[in-house]
């Protein structure tokens, strides 16, 4: 089994705030996914030098993602989910996402 990561690049809207941006993460979107699953581990990073963020999902592995994705569970938490993330695309612009696993 090797960790499997999720990675999402983001750029922070001109209008928006980095704290209002460290709220959402830490008081909404952390608190639930811990309810969807507490393997899973959140990470937000600022890209130096830029209004871009990098926010991470760190899996056990990918079996565990797909696993936890394919519930009956995850339908019902998704939906629970969608007015936090349409704060999130109010503050959020989207620019590129990828998928690692740990090699070593």
């Amino acid at each position: 089994m090797t960790t499997f990561t999720t990675y999402k690049r983001w750029t922070l809207r001109d209008e928006k705030d980095e704290s209002d941006l460290v709220d959402i993460v830490a008081n909404h979107i952390i608190p639930h996914y811990q309810r969807l699953d507490p393997i899973v581990r959140l990470k937000l990073l600022r890209v130096s030098g830029t209004r871009s963020y990098l926010a991470l999902q760190h899996w056990p592995s990918r079996a565990d993602w797909e696993t936890v994705r394919a519930s009956n569970r995850f339908a019902s938490w998704y939906q629970a989910y969608e007015p936090i993330l349409a704060h999130w695309d109010q503050m959020m612009e989207f620019e590129a996402e990828w998928e690692a696993e740990a090699v070593l």
